[in-house]
């Protein structure tokens, strides 16, 4: 009973914890963004927030790279709208606002956000980026490689904005199941875009030794795939130039989590390289438990590998026994799973596909009724049904959604 208080302790606390007031959450906010935010204002025939983003991927908004939060106004306004108009002096109509950290407004207008407007008023408020910050520090500190790696992570953010501009590339949507082909930049533009992300990128790298450690290396990965890379000839060239010494490290030190991170998402940029062939060559420690190889840093990956070659054998050698310890744990008294603790997608759900995919029925059965004792998510029955449906089992659709989630 202590195990399962202290497992709840933090829900409690949350839901103890009073409702945060708009003004309250809006100030926090602010805080965060110590480099500035843009604030709009709308009203009544006012819709800016589409005008401002656009706006705002203009030269020199870009560069400052500050977030930019839109709240509604007129006749059905957001909690936040009055607070405001009365903090601010906005009797009425829209308006639009550089703020800084503290709250206090740096240059605003009453007009349509326009990129001129707009640039006036970054060069009155004197507000410098993070990467103007990073860029002083490193004269003084050029030994940093955390600086050079943050860096390079805003020099990345603003290059994919350029990109998105220049080629009018859609938002962030789900990704289509035949991926369109990848544009690349010409070279005058990707020079022009690109050039320092490249050079600060292939910097960060060649100083960190391959790739930078813990948390540096990871969200720099992570940037990098959430980047628009794949269409800059320079910055391909230049991960393609890191892909060795990349591949040397993981075969040295295989559970470095964040040096698989940097490999992923280059492979991704550079058009997909083929996962085997490196793992082929990074042999699992002996007394390597069934399930624990591939290493964690490349877990979903080698499944999403696995799944696109409907290499299901792969896929069951790694989820199944990654599931039997966490069922035995469970009924072992020594782990508490809560409302939805699983991950589908890259869990029990694919489990159960490749167990389908196999014809092992009685498995899946098996795998979902121990799942239904030992899990606390009501919702179970729903995807499991939904699953089947996918896999054009009827019969199986109508046993899972029948099924009784009871949990422990």
């Amino acid at each position: 009973m202590r195990g399962l208080m202290l497992l709840l302790l933090p829900a409690l606390l949350l839901a103890q914890r009073p409702p945060t007031s708009p003004t309250g959450a809006f100030d926090r906010e602010l805080k965060r963004n110590r480099f500035g935010t843009w604030l709009v204002l709308e009203d009544e025939g006012a819709a800016w927030g589409a005008g401002m983003r656009s706006a705002l991927d203009e030269e020199p908004m870009i560069l400052l790279n500050l977030p930019l939060k839109v709240v509604a106004g007129g006749k059905k306004p957001d909690a936040l709208a009055p607070v405001l108009r009365e903090r601010f002096g906005w009797a009425k109509g829209a308006h639009w606002a550089l703020v800084d950290a503290k709250g206090r407004v740096k240059a605003e207008g009453a007009e349509t956000p326009m990129p001129g407007a707009l640039g006036r008023a970054v060069e009155q408020a004197g507000i410098s980026s993070r990467a103007q910050e990073l860029e002083a520090f490193l004269r003084q500190n050029p030994d940093r490689l955390d600086a050079r790696s943050a860096l390079c992570q805003e020099y990345l953010a603003v290059a994919t904005r350029r990109t998105q501009k220049a080629l009018n590339l859609p938002g962030p949507t789900p990704a289509p199941s035949e991926p369109a082909p990848v544009k690349p930049l010409d070279p005058e533009a990707d020079l022009k875009i690109w050039a320092a992300a490249a050079q600060q990128l292939d910097t960060s790298l060649r100083e960190a030794g391959g790739a930078p450690d813990g948390s540096l290396g990871y969200l720099l990965g992570l940037r990098i795939r959430r980047s628009a890379a794949e269409h800059s000839p320079s910055m391909i060239a230049v991960l393609t130039r890191h892909k060795a010494t990349l591949e040397e490290l993981l075969r040295r030190s295989p559970e470095s989590f964040a040096t698989w991170q940097l490999w992923i998402a280059a492979a991704q940029k550079c058009g997909g390289w083929p996962l085997q062939p490196l793992l082929a060559t990074i042999p699992a420690l002996p007394g390597t438990p069934p399930g624990f190889w591939p290493p964690q840093g490349i877990f979903e990956a080698y499944l999403k590998d696995a799944k696109a070659r409907s290499d299901w054998t792969a896929i069951r050698e790694v989820l199944e026994p990654r599931w039997n310890d966490l069922r035995d744990g469970v009924l072992d008294g020594q782990m508490q799973l809560g409302n939805n603790a699983i991950s589908w997608d890259w869990g029990l759900g694919l489990l159960l596909e490749t167990l389908v995919s196999q014809g092992d029925i009685g498995a899946a059965d098996q795998a979902l009724n121990e799942a239904a004792e030992v899990v606390s998510w009501p919702g179970l029955p729903g995807k499991a049904r939904d699953l089947a449906t996918r896999l054009n089992r009827p019969d199986l659709a109508a046993r899972w959604g029948a099924l009784a989630a009871k949990g422990r």
